[in-house]
């Protein structure tokens, strides 16, 4: 390992068996958040290239453009065989499917071999909603009761998952998203449109189709790496089947308690089940958290008690010198969501000078956009301007960033999880409120995957260094209509 002593010091013991884990099978890293999962995989790129491996027979799948160009430029950092024009493709799922169907094979393109003809053009996510708006009718919508935005989801569940589709929906719903399905996609392929799902499942057409064009990319690696492995779907694991094929092995790096995107049709059951669903598989955990504090890593860690403990993380603080002035994470109480914003801004500036963190490097956290605008209205109204003010995301956007404090908002029941709330019975009488007072009370419906919810949940808690607020209100406006709201029950779990 001399030859390696640059690649691998500073690697803590998990990091270390992470890199150097023996390329065979398939391996699972099970990295926890904050624990260097970008470090570990870039690093491994560059082993298999010191232990043998040609560079071009190297393929590491991320899920964005910018994902993979820092992965890149961190490879050819570290390596210098690892840039330039025979480095190993790093790239994004789509990027790969794109690659494949735009060369040839046998002097005919490979997007003609699928039925497509002249120039492919690449939706993007605005013309997309604009295409599906002019197949789907007001009248779909109505009956389906989906906005557009809605209506696209539920298109992504449709091809990943129809199972969920025949458990959830009725016959009139489930005929009429088929119909919608049918007409998108044959729209597409008349005008030459091509959406980026249209370009896996492309692939997967054309290696069915033309198997020797299949082994000619699945012989053409020895290594396979996915990144954020929780995040694939269904399509995108029946590709990485065919490149593994031919004997490649599979390093697959992934946290399932940080799975927040299956409106969009990714799938947690091949990383949940991944010792059953790949070959000869091993699963390394890295759980020395470099981020937070550890009261909030405590905080995270409750969250996942009974979960099986082959797939258990336990966070553990990896900070060298503990920060002061920090204190266990807090909950708020406000009766108005006025009231709650004057709490964070006051607070915000009370840490800021105390401590010297700027306010504008903190985070506010929401659940749902409605409440993220609302409270930016607010606050633009009061004449603040955001160099003044925290950061404001929703928790899906602020996945993979962190702050040193964060304010978790929007954990009213309901809001976080978030479902559909009963409607409010309309008392008219006596007789019917006395009918009401002696009806038993029923459980909620809830209209969600509470399992993402409290996955969803965990990302928010994650993302806070040193300082984390968890904050609700007893009443506020809700999609324009003013609610009356209970705390959110996962305030309960991190007492």
């Amino acid at each position: 390992m001399s030859d390696n002593a640059d690649l691998l010091s500073g690697l803590n013991p998990e990091q270390y068996a992470a890199v150097t884990a023996e390329n065979f099978g398939s391996t699972l890293v099970l990295a926890g958040a904050g624990c260097g999962k970008t470090a570990v995989l870039t690093r491994r790129v560059v082993f298999l290239v010191r232990s043998g491996i040609a560079p071009q027979r190297i393929c590491a799948l991320t899920f964005s453009r910018k994902a993979a160009a820092e992965m890149a430029h961190r490879l050819a950092k570290l390596d210098e065989r690892c840039s330039g024009s025979g480095a190993p493709l790093v790239t994004t799922f789509h990027a790969f499917a794109l690659r494949v169907l735009q060369k040839k094979f046998e002097g005919i393109r490979n997007f003609n071999r699928i039925g497509f003809h002249g120039k492919a053009v690449l939706l993007d996510h605005k013309q997309r909603l604009e295409l599906l708006a002019s197949v789907s009718t007001t009248a779909m919508r109505k009956t389906l009761r989906m906005s557009i935005t809605e209506l696209d989801s539920a298109l992504n569940l449709f091809l990943s998952f129809p199972e969920k589709i025949s458990q959830k929906w009725s016959d009139t719903e489930r005929d009429l998203i088929t119909k919608i399905e049918r007409d998108f996609s044959d729209v597409r392929k008349q005008r030459g449109l091509w959406d980026f799902s249209d370009l896996i499942s492309g692939v997967i057409k054309l290696f069915s189709e033309y198997p020797q064009i299949a082994a000619v990319h699945s012989g053409s690696y020895d290594a396979l790496l996915v990144d954020e492995f929780q995040d694939t779907n269904p399509t995108q694991i029946d590709l990485l089947d065919i490149l593994l094929s031919n004997g490649a092995s599979l390093y697959a790096v992934g946290d399932d308690d940080q799975a927040i995107y299956g409106f969009r049709g990714a799938d947690i059951r091949p990383i949940r089940n991944f010792t059953a669903r790949f070959n000869n598989a091993s699963i390394i955990k890295l759980q020395i958290n470099y981020r937070s504090i550890p009261p909030i890593l405590n905080c995270a860690n409750r969250l996942w008690l009974d979960k099986p403990i082959e797939y258990r993380k336990t966070l553990v603080s990896g900070l060298s010198v503990m920060p002061s002035g920090c204190r266990r994470p807090f909950t708020m109480r406000f009766k108005t969501q006025e009231l709650m914003l004057d709490w964070v801004l006051n607070k915000a500036r009370f840490i800021s000078r105390k401590e010297n963190i700027p306010v504008n490097s903190m985070a506010m956290l929401f659940r749902i956009n409605d409440t993220l605008n609302a409270v930016n209205n607010q606050y633009r109204e009061k004449g603040f301007d955001s160099e003044s003010l925290p950061q404001m995301f929703t928790i899906h956007a602020s996945k993979g960033l962190e702050y040193p404090v964060v304010f978790l908002c929007d954990l009213e029941e309901g809001v976080f999880p978030h479902y559909k709330l009963p409607k409010e019975t309309r008392i008219n009488s006596w007789r019917e409120l006395l009918s009401e007072l002696v009806k038993p009370k029923t459980k909620v419906d809830i209209d969600c995957s509470f399992d993402e919810e409290l996955r969803l949940f965990y990302v928010g808690v994650t993302r806070a260094q040193r300082f984390l607020y968890f904050v609700t209100v007893a009443s506020k406006s809700f999609y324009g209509r003013e609610t009356n709201f209970t705390p959110s029950r996962f305030l309960k779990l991190v007492k």
